[in-house]
């Protein structure tokens, strides 16, 4: 069982900073590390009474919780205010001090060598909640004794690596011992998605996002190629483009500043859905996914989006193949085996004319408007079957169903489309048998 943490017979004693700038390298490291130590062992008993106040704070007590007879809105709010934390430090004190509290009580015994690292200063508790949340807790395929491993192997991780790595491990390791919960986890994380937006007292409007992977993938991924210049991107010949990430270098406004202007204007060249704009120069912003070879196959196993660390379903990918009309990096391994590019999507003409037909979502009775659709490879993207035959509209929604549930899509000799629901739902209203896709567009109905 782990030490409990607590000052009470325990004296601290800081080492002195006087002098600092005449301090050798390898001193002023070393005393750095001293502070952190320290800095550890406070965080520990800090740990315990954070997850104490969040206990006496439970949202069944009502306005009888301790945070809200304080006048605050969660426990972390109190933390934040006692100790001038950030709300993400005060999260991570509440959690760790769960866990240790969790482990003294008998419970969570998968967590034991986390609770006793952090009780004995030698983990953070950053990097203890990011532990604790990334491996989750047992299933009916993931054993306490595997999550105890995991998270063994983690705390010994933590000793050379930041607390973002450590708890990107935990993920990751957590999702190789239970592929078939990676969808679920996936829509949980889509299910928590919020974009928020209020006008500030000075006349400012704030915005506050949760972004799931894919949503952050597209996202950053668009911001991080337009302000590339900025954030040690590529060097580049082309004199246009010189010109370009030097005209960026030059501006004389913020990197945040100029994140908003480009978020604003993806917004507008999105609404007018025509023009054109030097934001992103020759290089447009590609969203790639990795994923083992293997599970594109089977589809089972799980994908990431470059640059994210949290994995996506198979699904997901292959939807976002689709879309994107763009080739996976696909792996053996730890070893990739094809390079993914980037192929030309349905061009505009072709995707005007798409929607024109169809004139909506072509699923059933959907009725969602052209401006809500995507178009769809009917056969999956072979780099040279980009054609308006092969394309199809539907809604985001259908478009998600069609991948993740098995649906099919095919035509007939006769030019007509079929939609066939997956294998084995006979209990489907029209018991398993294909459904004929008809066009929204009044000037195509019969009937």
């Amino acid at each position: 069982m782990a030490p409990n943490p607590t000052t009470s017979d325990t004296i601290i004693v800081l080492p002195s900073v006087t002098g600092v700038a005449s301090l050798p390298d390898d001193e002023l490291l070393s005393l750095q590390g001293e502070l952190g130590a320290v800095r550890r062992r406070v965080d520990a008993s800090s740990a315990v009474i954070a997850s104490e106040i969040a206990r006496r704070s439970d949202r069944s007590l009502g306005q009888q919780g301790l945070a809200a007879r304080t006048g605050e809105s969660s426990p972390e709010r109190v933390i934040q205010k006692l100790t001038g934390v950030s709300f993400t430090d005060a999260r991570a004190l509440t959690t760790a001090g769960a866990a240790l509290e969790a482990v003294q009580s008998g419970q969570s015994a998968w967590l034991s060598s986390v609770a006793e690292a952090v009780s004995l200063g030698e983990l953070s508790v950053a990097s203890a909640a990011g532990i604790v949340s990334g491996v989750g807790v047992p299933s009916a395929t993931v054993t306490c004794s595997d999550l105890g491993g995991i998270a063994a192997v983690l705390v010994s991780r933590a000793q050379h690596a930041s607390p973002e790595e450590v708890a990107k491990a935990a993920r990751t390791a957590r999702a190789r011992l239970d592929t078939e919960s990676v969808a679920d986890l996936e829509a949980h994380r889509v299910s928590r998605r919020t974009l928020t937006w209020f006008e500030t007292a000075d006349g400012m409007t704030r915005l506050s996002a949760l972004l799931d992977p894919e949503s952050a993938a597209v996202i950053v991924g668009a911001l991080a190629t337009a302000l590339s210049p900025r954030r040690g991107g590529p060097r580049f010949v082309d004199p246009a483009e010189i010109d370009r990430a030097q005209g960026m270098l030059d501006d004389p406004r913020s990197n945040e500043q100029l994140a908003v202007d480009t978020l604003v204007e993806i917004v507008q060249l999105a609404t007018r859905a025509a023009g054109s704009s030097k934001v992103f120069g020759h290089k447009s912003p590609a969203v790639r996914v990795h994923v083992q070879a293997e599970a594109l196959e089977t589809g089972e196993g799980f994908a990431h989006f470059e640059g994210q660390s949290a994995p996506v379903s198979i699904q997901t990918a292959e939807r976002h193949i689709c879309l994107t009309g763009m080739l996976p990096i696909l792996f053996d391994g730890n070893t990739p085996i094809d390079a993914g590019r980037t192929q030309r999507l349905h061009s505009p003409r072709q995707r005007a004319a798409i929607t024109a037909h169809w004139n909506g979502c072509a699923w059933g009775d959907c009725d969602k408007p052209p401006q809500f659709t995507e178009v769809h490879h009917l056969e999956a993207f072979d780099g040279n079957n980009t054609t308006l035959a092969n394309g199809i509209s539907l809604c985001r929604f259908h478009h998600m169903q069609l991948h993740a549930n098995g649906w099919a899509i095919h035509t007939r000799a006769d030019g007509t489309y079929w939609l066939t629901p997956p294998p084995g739902s006979a209990t489907h209203q029209h018991h398993g048998q294909p459904i004929e896709m008809h066009s929204k567009s009044p000037l195509q109905r019969t009937g």
